[in-house]
C-alpha cells in the first residue's frame, strides 16, 4: 500500500462517504427527516456504494488500499445505517441484517489475513441493491404498511443471506 493511494479519486469517494455518513448519523436523528428526504438520503448512500468501484475501474485507479478500504467502509456505513434507522423496522429484520454483516465481516477479515480474494459477483451487487431498496421501502412502510413491502424485504434478506453464504463457501473452497 502506498500513502499516495489515499488521494486516488475512488478512495477519496470512499473516505468521503464514510465521514459524511458518520457526521449525518451523529448530528441528526432519522426521525427528524421528512420521509421523502430520508428515502433520498438512503438511496444516495446506496448509490455511492457503487460509484467508487465504477470510478476506480473507469479511471484505472484500483488500488490495494481501495480493495481494503471500500468493504470496511461499506460494513461500517451499513451497520451505522441499521442502527440509525432502527425505529423504522421490526427488530428481527435488523438483528438478521446485523448477523449477516458480522458473517461477511468475518469473511473479510479472513481474506485480509490469508490474502485470498473473492470477486464481487453480480449476485452480490444485486443483493446489496435489494437491501437498500428494502430499507427505502421499509421507511415508506411505516406510513403505508403493506404486506407486499414486508414480503419484499424478507425475500431480499433471504437473497442477501444466500449471497453471503455463497461468498463464505467460495472462501472456504479456495482454502482447500
Amino acid at each position: 500500500m502506498k500513502f499516495k493511494d489515499i488521494f486516488l479519486i475512488p478512495n477519496l469517494i470512499t473516505i468521503s462517504r464514510l465521514l459524511i455518513t458518520i457526521y449525518i448519523f451523529i448530528s441528526t436523528s432519522a426521525d427528524e427527516f421528512i420521509i421523502a428526504n430520508l428515502v433520498l438520503l438512503i438511496a444516495l448512500i446506496g448509490i455511492s456504494d457503487s460509484v467508487d468501484g465504477i470510478v476506480a475501474r473507469k479511471l484505472n485507479q484500483v488500488s490495494n488500499l481501495g480493495t481494503i478500504l471500500d468493504p470496511i467502509t461499506d460494513r461500517i456505513v451499513f451497520v451505522l445505517l441499521i442502527f440509525w434507522l432502527s425505529s423504522f423496522f421490526n427488530p428481527i429484520f435488523l438483528i438478521l441484517l446485523i448477523i449477516r454483516e458480522i458473517l461477511v465481516s468475518l469473511g473479510g477479515l479472513y481474506v485480509l489475513k490469508t490474502e485470498k480474494t473473492v470477486k464481487v459477483t453480480n449476485k452480490g451487487k444485486l443483493g446489496t441493491a435489494l437491501i437498500f431498496i428494502s430499507i427505502c421501502l421499509g421507511i415508506l412502510n411505516k406510513d403505508i404498511n403493506t404486506v407486499f413491502i414486508d414480503l419484499f424485504m424478507y425475500i431480499s434478506l433471504i437473497f442477501y443471506y444466500f449471497v453471503a453464504l455463497e461468498y463464505l463457501y467460495k472462501l472456504n473452497k479456495k482454502n482447500e
